[in-house]
């Protein structure tokens, strides 16, 4: 799928990164820490409306842009969540 300007609207974690002009680095801790949204589900990349949101809301002129539903809240806490294997590794200290 494509947008108006024929720039495709899912993103690759670089692309991503490159179209906010950050650090792949930058990027992953922005969507470590809830700034910027997960990749969509099942899949390695992001939503270019979804990172615009999110963008709009860090800058403070989200005021056009829906609230976050109650949906998207948890799916943004869950992704902060520690999983079982990092939990794992942290305990083990497996891959330290």
């Amino acid at each position: 799928m494509t947008n108006d300007n024929n720039q495709p609207r899912l993103l690759s974690r670089q692309a991503a990164a490159a179209y906010l002009g950050v650090s792949v680095s930058t990027f992953h801790g922005w969507v470590k820490c809830g700034r910027m949204p997960a990749p969509v589900f099942g899949s390695k990349r992001w939503d270019r409306e979804a990172i615009d949101a999110a963008l709009d809301r860090e800058s403070g002129i989200a005021s056009s842009v829906k609230p976050e539903t109650e949906y998207q809240r948890r799916k943004r806490e869950r992704a902060l969540e520690e999983t079982p294997l990092q939990k794992w590794r942290r305990e083990t200290g497996y891959g330290a």
